[in-house]
């Protein structure tokens, strides 16, 4: 599974400790901004995740973070 941060927000610049939580805790919630009311919960498990983009304008907050 491909994971692209940063579709709807800018995740990396303003929320790296939330998404570095989120890496830890081994999943996310994610709602669909159409369909409110539905939720959908994705893993970020070592191995479900192949790969995760980052789209962001500020990259500095995170490259601490990444070996």
């Amino acid at each position: 599974m491909i994971i692209y941060a940063g579709g709807r927000t800018d995740i990396v610049q303003y929320y790296t400790p939330w998404l570095l939580n989120r890496f830890r805790e081994g999943y996310v919630l994610s709602r669909n901004p159409l369909f409110p009311n539905k939720v959908t919960r994705y893993e970020l498990t070592p191995d479900l995740v192949d790969c995760v983009v980052f789209c962001s304008k500020n990259y500095a907050p995170i490259l601490p973070h990444l070996p």
